[in-house]
């Protein structure tokens, strides 16, 4: 045989072979395969309500639905812009498994909090019975925590110092990295022991940016908790005034 054709037949065969592998999913140490049968509502993925019914749909009660389609990935952050109760099972692709409660409006926008679980899934492929009907699909998930670099960890206090305003008030400044958006829905009180200043706390956001000025207390401190979003992830901090 032609020494080039030969060559030609065995890129040909060593470039099917690149892509079918390019196109099946990495999957991680920490997923569980799984056998789900249609209209076995007692198998479930991890601690979730989610089973395929019988129409051949994910389906659930209290959980969020979301296709990722063949662009998604065990390491997908939380995707929160087309959810639903149910949606229809496709070999091939990527969904993802978030709890309805825990879903938040924060800074006008769905975002998830960065200390709660989710699941990732696969579908691999259908499960035929013995008449070649589809019976159910295999599928692998790996349960996930939101990996957002940008944001601090849950219930972090974060130190500002105070710059002395005026003679009475103090003002205190803090910028969160680019991409972060405060919630403008602030959780916060000021009392000097005998009465309440809650309403002299003058709060301005913009952004990834606030500031607060409040009056000059000695030994006295607002008590202040912010939700900052970035993309679909949010975290609450408190502050720590020094």
């Amino acid at each position: 045989m032609n020494k080039q054709v030969i060559f030609l037949i065995s890129f040909f065969v060593i470039f099917a072979v690149s892509c079918s592998n390019d196109d099946e999913p990495q999957i991680p140490t920490n997923a569980i395969s799984l056998n789900m049968m249609a209209g076995d509502s007692e198998t479930t993925i991890g601690g979730s309500d989610v089973f395929i019914n019988a129409s051949n749909n994910f389906a659930s009660s209290y959980c969020g639905i979301a296709d990722l389609g063949r662009k998604g990935s065990f390491n997908q952050n939380p995707s929160l812009s087309q959810i639903a109760q149910e949606v229809a099972v496709t070999p091939g692709n990527f969904y993802q498994i978030t709890l309805a409660q825990d879903i938040q409006t924060v800074a006008g926008a769905r975002a998830y909090p960065i200390n709660t679980n989710y699941y990732n899934v696969y579908v691999d492929s259908w499960i035929y019975d013995k008449d070649k009907d589809i019976a159910g699909a295999k599928i692998s998930f790996a349960e996930c925590y939101p990996q957002i670099k940008q944001l601090p960890k849950w219930d972090e206090q974060i130190v500002v110092n105070k710059e002395l305003n005026d003679a009475y008030y103090n003002i205190v400044s803090y910028s969160f990295p680019q991409g972060c958006i405060i919630d403008d829905a602030i959780d916060a009180y000021y009392t000097n022991g005998y009465e309440n200043l809650t309403d002299r706390l003058d709060f301005k956001i913009n952004g990834n940016q606030m500031e607060l000025t409040y009056p000059d207390l000695s030994n006295t401190n607002p008590y202040v908790k912010l939700l900052v979003r970035y993309e679909n992830v949010y975290t609450r901090v408190s502050l720590d005034f020094k």
